[in-house]
């Protein structure tokens, strides 16, 4: 594991829920408060991808995010099958009908950031947090 500390998101609903603040909050075993918004809200023209790949090149150690996108139809009873048994970060679709970010482990969710714990109902993507390479000299 990373780091593991359960955080609740602290805004709900589109477009200014933090799940996904919250989310690399307990995946990385930090405060809330040291994690930068990444919500619709305030993304303006730069990618949420983007933004987040761009933070994590600034942590110590340096990280990036490799995203395995979760092809449409597939039963999630499959991804145990083929996601290794590590924590991982897991979007798709929530019980309210937004876009959501939980805490995953080996394909499953592992911690839901919202009150409500309610999880996932449709997988779009997991994503791996992978030490970045320093460049050779």
């Amino acid at each position: 594991m990373i780091g593991f500390s359960p955080t609740t998101q602290t805004r709900q609903g589109w477009p200014y829920g933090n799940c996904v603040q919250a989310s690399y909050a307990a995946i990385l075993d930090l405060p809330l408060d040291e994690v930068p918004r990444f919500d619709p809200a305030i993304l303006g023209s730069e990618g949420q991808g983007e933004r987040e790949r761009r933070w994590l090149r600034s942590l110590d150690p340096p990280l990036d995010l490799i995203e395995v996108q979760v092809p449409p139809g597939l039963p999630p009873s499959f991804l145990p099958e083929v996601v290794p048994p590590v924590e991982h970060l897991i979007s798709g679709l929530s019980p309210r009908g937004f876009g959501h970010r939980c805490v995953g482990w080996g394909g499953r969710v592992l911690w839901d950031p919202h009150p409500s714990r309610a999880g996932l109902t449709r997988v779009y993507s997991v994503g791996f947090l992978v030490p970045l390479a320093r460049e050779r000299s």
